[in-house]
């Protein structure tokens, strides 16, 4: 595992092992959680976007541009992950096929040496109409008061990111969470979670990870293998589908 955060607890690189065998994945490989929702029949395309513990902006890039997401804002407490997610949707934006070409618009057109020989073209360019509307915020999303993240959205995404909130927030901040994620979803939004295990909190605290979560470890009630269905169940969000092909399970909820 890469460096982490001790203020934050999250991780940079978080990818790899927890959801499937060997490295983490090089950047223009597509994340395999995406390729298992889809698979499931989900569509991102032509849909508004929050990606909550965003990371690097692996993800939240991906479904911009690879799945066609119409507006894409991703979300994190680490504003070094943030600039990192910036600088990576910079990066895809450079090597797209502008729209004004005859044959359309068309992801990692330009090679890396053209991007490395010619530079970046700025997000702000009279060109940028044709890229997916991306934007990164670094912010807490639970306690987050910024209209910039206010929604509504069609797709709220959690990945592997849910245990760090209820070690920060505990179980009530949990449940706030899951209200926040319900009224910010459209009527007829879905929430996408992948939730780590309780082992997996446990481990958390181990004095090489994230020790200062330990108390508030001993305080919560809640279970991920058991109580989080109800929870949002509670909140108006129904389980429509789930996958166990990854270590993690993936599943997906529905607003009534």
């Amino acid at each position: 595992m890469a460096s982490k955060s001790t203020n934050y607890g999250n991780y940079q690189n978080y990818l790899g092992p927890n959801h499937a065998p060997g490295s983490p994945p090089a950047i223009h490989v597509r994340d395999l959680r995406l390729s298992v929702i889809t698979a499931l029949g989900f569509s991102f395309k032509g849909r508004r976007c929050l990606d909550v513990g965003c990371n690097d902006g692996s993800v939240s890039t991906q479904i911009a541009f690879d799945f066609e997401a119409s507006d894409v804002v991703g979300v994190d407490i680490d504003p070094n992950l943030v600039s990192k997610a910036e600088d990576l949707f910079s990066l895809k934006a450079s090597r797209v096929r502008p729209s004004s070409d005859p044959s359309g618009r068309l992801v990692d057109y330009y090679p890396m040496s053209a991007v490395l020989r010619h530079g970046r073209i700025p997000a702000s360019s009279s060109a940028a109409s044709h890229w997916p509307s991306v934007k990164f915020v670094a912010a807490d999303w639970v306690v987050s008061t910024d209209p910039a993240l206010a929604g509504p959205y069609d797709v709220i995404l959690v990945l592997s990111v849910i245990k760090w909130i209820h070690l920060e927030h505990l179980d009530e901040g949990l449940v706030n969470f899951f209200r926040k994620c319900s009224t910010s979803l459209a009527s007829g939004g879905y929430l996408i979670l992948e939730a780590q295990n309780w082992d997996s909190y446990q481990k958390a605290v181990r004095p090489n990870a994230a020790p200062h979560f330990a108390k508030n470890l001993e305080r919560l009630k809640y279970r991920p293998e058991t109580s989080f269905t109800q929870l949002l169940q509670d909140e108006g969000l129904n389980l429509c589908a789930t996958s166990d092909q990854l270590r993690r399970p993936i599943t997906i909820y529905r607003k009534a």
